[in-house]
């Protein structure tokens, strides 16, 4: 399957073909909390038979802009799903996945409780002699994280050896499978599977995402300086009945707008962490498109790095996300 045509396959049988496989991939990343573009990349690297794949064609092939591309496919190396791969005398970015995408991930999401225990390690140096509650709450994160990491090495390791196996059994289909290998091998983790801990009402939980999702997408997605250049920019408007006013409430619905363009999703996936309904959304989209915001916002920041004679860090990134958006609105907004 060569790089730009993705859509179907001599080996494709039936009414399902590849095309099917990376949607229905998306869909499941979608449903399992991750981002929908996020797997529908993997699967396309998954099936493609090129060894490595451009940005750029990516995005012909899976219809989505630059700046969605260059946002999961960061997000996807950071996490050990997918590789850059230099190519000589080339200045665009090329991505492939492991033979064993998975086991790579496993690595790498290691490598993210290591981060965890430091973290843990250096908020204990911090606290007093008397500080004993804060103290237990960190030892618990620390410990948990070792904990966890020291199942990763085993989990790894019985991987490998199922690999092993499976391979020297010459089977495909998973028949040759030790369903052992992954089960649940001894009393105590059968008794914590027969009583599972009692999780907090789903409300409450919904909350305290929310709550703690508006705070870090502010900063990732929308960082001050940027959100200082596109307040003084948004075209005045009347509140409808019932509506927040402020600010702050602007600038949430300006993320989860920003959100939306660089993910490559649709409106409907908003998810519901940012406290912002998707008719909201594209409604201020759409307005803000009609008021060419994007284009005035990203001349807004690029005349500041000139008066300031430097590079913004986010120049990059108001750049992406303007172009994103000049492709959803080309698309007639969807």
């Amino acid at each position: 399957m060569s790089a730009d045509t993705p859509d179907r396959s001599a080996r494709d049988t039936g009414d399902w073909d590849r095309a099917d496989f990376v949607e229905e991939m998306g869909l499941l990343w979608e449903a399992a909390g991750a981002g929908r573009m996020d797997g529908r990349v993997v699967a396309y690297l998954l099936v493609t038979d090129v060894p490595y794949v451009s940005s750029a064609e990516l995005g012909r092939a899976l219809r989505v802009s630059a700046g969605s591309i260059s946002l999961v496919t960061r997000r996807l190396a950071e996490a050990g799903f997918l590789r850059r791969h230099a190519v000589p005398g080339e200045r665009s970015h090329y991505f492939r996945v492991d033979d064993d995408v998975w086991g790579s991930f496993l690595a790498g999401e290691r490598r993210y409780l290591d981060q965890q225990e430091q973290l843990a390690d250096r908020a204990l140096a911090l606290l007093g002699p008397d500080e004993e509650a804060p103290r237990l709450r960190l030892r618990n994160m620390r410990d948990y994280m070792r904990w966890i990491r020291g199942s990763h090495h085993d989990l790894l390791a019985r991987w490998r050896k199922y690999q092993s196996e499976s391979r020297a059994s010459g089977a495909e289909d998973g028949s040759a499978r030790d369903d052992d290998t992954f089960a649940v091998g001894n009393e105590a983790g059968r008794a914590a599977a027969a009583s599972p801990v009692p999780e907090p009402e789903t409300e409450e939980i919904s909350s305290r995402l929310s709550v703690t999702l508006s705070t870090v997408l502010a900063e990732r997605l929308l960082p001050d300086a940027l959100w200082a250049a596109a307040e003084p920019l948004l075209p005045k408007r009347s509140r409808g009945a019932g509506e927040a006013s402020g600010a702050a409430s602007e600038r949430t619905v300006f993320t989860a707008v920003v959100y939306v363009l660089t993910a490559g999703c649709g409106w409907q996936q908003l998810p519901a962490q940012f406290g912002v309904s998707p008719a909201t959304a594209h409604r201020r989209f759409t307005a803000w498109s009609k008021a060419d915001l994007w284009k005035r916002w990203l001349d807004a920041v690029s005349e500041e790095c000139r008066s300031e004679g430097a590079q913004s860090p986010h120049m990059e990134w108001c750049a992406l996300v303007t172009e994103a958006a000049t492709a959803r609105r080309s698309a007639g907004g969807r």
